[in-house]
């Protein structure tokens, strides 16, 4: 009985046996087909580049199919430049491509991300859309200055902030741009400065009032010595007297200012203290820019710095101020224009009819009856034509 009991067991053991072998040979045909170089194995450079969870196992994505890389659009950041087509005005970029089709009667530069632009006659700002952020209402405007812009609505002036919102009333006969928080109106016969609430600072007691620079402007009184000009701070208080009464002075700028001597046809400058600097004179001067300032001697422009001493001298029959490096300046043989460096060197040979400053590494210039773009390097890009 015993005998017959241990042969049933050896049959069973056997089964057993054949199922855990079975077990492993499934195991390693599974090993070898998808960890160890079956037709599931991702390379090296695939396992890399394949998605992973935190643990680092690979994640399994279903297939996407490959889709044409789109056309870049022009870009619309950076400088854009008013164009003109068929009568009517748009914008460009640097690189001469289209970012706003011709639609309007008007199109000043972009201030940032909003421009003036006209339509039937009438201002409106825009986006870089092009979309009107404030509809055409305005008859005239004046560019942003310090966050406002004056803009004439009916027969007067106000201002509005960069979002098109009316900031101060429109009140105003006339109205000139802030600077320094001050900005010259008048409703009479006498300009005063209102302050950017729109509240009268400094009385309206002047025959002339230049615009505030360095905390300081140039103005004539309306009330005495009507042919003589003062320097005025923020109150109205006069902190010097021009004296004689044929000098005029400019606006301050990098801490000089231009005095004209209308009577003796010579210029010279003054310091913000009202005194007279680098004890010379010269035929004509412009205010300073990028530290250097066109000055005229001989009949002839050249540069000087701002301790006065000349650094290119005169050898051009006209000169701009110096914007980004590089100043326009003209070649009295050929009457065109080039570019100089602060060297005096000829970055740019005068090739072009007009020549205008540079912003933001560009720079507009006419050829002939075209417009261009140019960068530092003198790569042209093509504006409009003229007829």
């Amino acid at each position: 009985m015993k005998e017959r009991k241990k042969a049933i067991k050896l049959p069973i053991l056997g089964v057993y046996l054949v199922v855990i072998a079975a077990l492993a040979l499934f195991v390693l045909l599974f090993a070898l087909l998808y960890g160890g170089g079956g037709a599931g194995l991702l390379t090296a450079d695939a396992q890399k580049s394949a998605p992973q969870t935190p643990d680092g196992n690979l994640t399994v994505i279903a297939p996407v199919t490959p889709v044409p890389t789109p056309t870049p659009a022009p870009s619309i950041e950076g400088r854009l430049f008013p164009y003109l087509e068929n009568g009517m005005w748009g914008y460009k970029n640097a690189k001469g491509q289209t970012v706003i089709e011709a639609a309007f009667s008007v199109a000043l530069e972009f201030d940032g991300n909003v421009a003036f632009a006209a339509k039937n006659g009438l201002y409106g700002l825009i986006n870089r859309k092009a979309v009107f952020i404030a509809q055409p209402q305005w008859k005239n405007v004046l560019p942003f200055c310090e966050g406002y812009a004056a803009v004439l609505k009916d027969s007067l002036w106000g201002y509005i902030d960069i979002n098109g919102e009316v900031a101060i009333d429109y009140s105003f006969r006339e109205a000139k741009s802030f600077h320094c928080g001050r900005a010259a109106v008048r409703n009479g016969a006498a300009y005063g400065y209102i302050d950017t609430q729109g509240v009268l600072a400094i009385g309206e007691k002047w025959r002339d009032a230049g615009d505030f620079s360095e905390d300081v402007a140039f103005a004539i009184s309306n009330e005495y010595e009507k042919d003589r000009q003062y320097i005025i701070n923020k109150v109205g208080t006069k902190v010097a007297t021009l004296t004689p009464s044929s000098l005029r002075g400019t606006a301050f700028s990098e801490g000089f200012a231009v005095i004209r001597d209308t009577d003796k046809a010579v210029s010279y400058f003054i310091n913000s203290e009202g005194s007279s600097s680098f004890r010379a004179t010269f035929e004509d001067a412009f205010s300073f820019s990028g530290g250097y300032a066109a000055i005229k001697s001989d009949g002839k422009w050249g540069y000087i710095n701002n301790r006065g001493v000349t650094v290119i001298e005169p050898r051009f029959s006209e000169a701009l101020g110096f914007s980004g490096g590089l100043a326009a300046v003209r070649n009295g043989q050929t009457g065109l224009w080039g570019y100089a460096d602060t060297s005096g060197f000829l970055a740019i040979e005068p090739q072009y009819d007009e020549a205008r400053p540079f912003l933001d590494g560009y720079a507009v210039v006419r050829l002939g009856n075209a417009y261009l773009v140019i960068d530092k390097h003198n790569v042209a890009a093509p504006l409009y034509q003229i007829s």
